[in-house]
């Protein structure tokens, strides 16, 4: 997948910026969905960096346009990352979309304001997670399933292997996985059931003939 994805910037010429925004429009939908059938009005996304969290900040700013309470919890200064992640976050939050500190918010308050929202979005850690997590992220996929909300989370849940499925030492159980341009393997695998819930694959502009290449 990160071949492909360098294939589309560099061969195809396709802006990051442009491919973080359909995959953030894409996880906004699925938000969109379960919010639905929960009749709530309020989402908090977790982000990390790297363009897994460019993605959720980017899902942020399309729900809080179509008119949601959105709030985003970073463990990563989104101002200090690459171009596409700065970018996003800050054209988040000329729309109104505010930002918090996940660290500096006192552990014991931290599942009490999760638990405030409707959904939640996972956009911490993307494809290229190995080894054991980090504390930071330990304790935010923690909070993130002891406030049993729906999880939606960006490309596979945080802290899965995307090529055996099992949890690296702890990993979100999401309800709903959408998972970008074309689907990892580890999602299907047996040792994933309990954390990917049900699987979407979302088209992000990638063509067909980039997917299919060998």
């Amino acid at each position: 997948m990160r071949r492909i994805d360098r294939m589309a910037v560099e061969r195809l010429k396709i802006p990051v910026l442009l491919l973080m925004d359909s995959a953030g429009r894409a996880v906004a939908e699925a938000a969109r969905h379960l919010l639905k059938k929960s009749r709530g009005r309020k989402v908090s996304v977790v982000c990390g960096g790297g363009n897994n969290g460019g993605d959720g900040i980017a899902a942020a700013r399309y729900l809080k346009g179509w008119g949601y309470g959105v709030n985003v919890f970073w463990l990563k200064n989104p101002a200090e990352g690459d171009e596409g992640l700065v970018f996003h976050y800050e054209m988040a939050k000329r729309c109104g979309v505010p930002f918090f500190s996940f660290s500096r918010i006192p552990a014991r308050q931290r599942v009490k304001m999760l638990r405030e929202a409707n959904v939640l979005i996972d956009a911490l850690l993307g494809t290229g997670t190995r080894g054991h997590l980090r504390v930071p992220f330990f304790d935010a996929i923690v909070a993130m399933n002891a406030a049993r909300r729906p999880i939606v989370s960006v490309d596979l849940p945080s802290g899965l292997d995307p090529d055996t499925g099992r949890a690296l030492d702890i990993a979100v159980r999401a309800r709903l996985t959408v998972t970008l341009a074309a689907p990892k393997k580890g999602l299907f695998l047996r040792s994933a059931r309990p954390y990917v819930g049900k699987i979407r694959i979302a088209d992000i502009g990638i063509p067909h003939s980039i997917l299919s290449s060998k």
